[in-house]
């Protein structure tokens, strides 16, 4: 898949992401972010099974809670934390897996995942500074 479709695919999803989101109302929208993110990390939890090593499981499971970390402080302590978080994810997505040594990862996830991620980082800062933030 070209990368410019992989990044519109990204993008096109987080929008849609958003779109039903804010039809849950304030609260919920922020707990859905949340735990999106959660579910960002833990796919690259599954993504080990097609085949990564062991030192691979160590460092998913090491995000997976740091992200875990980051959304639930994200909705106690500050809406930014989220948003700076989705922002951090991006890069997990393509430092850590846009590299030859992560060939356990679909070639086209990295850019389609930080093309949904840095749009939603913008946007939850975006709320953040309207007022949306604890």
């Amino acid at each position: 898949m070209p990368v410019a479709l992989q990044l519109l695919v990204g993008a096109a999803s987080c929008a849609a992401f958003v779109i039903f989101a804010r039809r849950l109302g304030a609260e919920r929208e922020l707990r859905l972010y949340a735990l999106g993110l959660v579910t960002a990390a833990l796919v690259y939890v599954g993504f080990v099974a097609r085949g990564a090593s062991l030192a691979w499981l160590a460092l998913e499971l090491a995000g997976l809670a740091l992200f875990s970390l980051a959304a639930f402080a994200g909705l106690r302590i500050s809406h930014w934390i989220l948003a700076a978080a989705w922002a951090a994810h991006a890069a997990w997505d393509v430092l850590l897996h846009g590299r030859p040594g992560a060939a356990f990862v679909p070639g086209w996830y990295p850019a389609v995942c930080a093309a949904f991620d840095l749009p939603l980082a913008a946007y939850v800062a975006a709320r953040s500074a309207r007022g949306g933030s604890s």
